[in-house]
């Protein structure tokens, strides 16, 4: 295990920008996207990309507030490795969906939980490419 960690703080930092999304009130935080991300940023999600440059990363961060009630990214991580300017992350992330109106849901039906493993590449502190890939938690296995 790399015993130099540099980027920590700095990922609990995104992850906690990230979760707090969802609230409407934080809807103003997307100015925050030059604070983590590089000019010329790309969100990879299973070889597709999602999003690249600032204004798609504005848009696709901007549906949190409309598309989810709560967005959790827990932490401890399962790993975190370093290597220079690259980061590995394994983390469970909650998402619960915001219900319709006139929708009556019981208990935790509208909750989503993953497990995330993204690699992140660092440019002059921030991030300039995420690949991720994700699967519907199924226990510690």
């Amino acid at each position: 295990m790399n015993a130099t960690v540099r980027h920590r703080d700095f990922f609990h930092g995104v992850f906690t920008w990230i979760s707090g999304l969802s609230d409407a009130e934080n809807a103003g935080t997307l100015d925050d996207i030059h604070r983590f991300w590089a000019a010329d940023a790309r969100i990879i999600t299973g070889g597709h990309v999602r999003a690249a440059g600032i204004e798609e990363l504005r848009k696709h961060f901007g549906i949190y507030p409309q598309q989810y009630e709560e967005v959790e990214i827990r932490e401890p991580y399962y790993t975190y490795l370093e290597a220079g300017d690259e980061v590995v992350i394994e983390y469970d992330v909650l998402i619960r969906g915001r219900r319709d109106e006139g929708v009556a849901e019981d208990g935790d039906t509208g909750r989503q939980e993953f497990r995330v493993i993204a690699i992140f590449s660092i440019t002059n502190g921030r991030i300039s490419e995420m690949r991720q890939v994700s699967g519907a938690r199924a226990g510690d296995a």
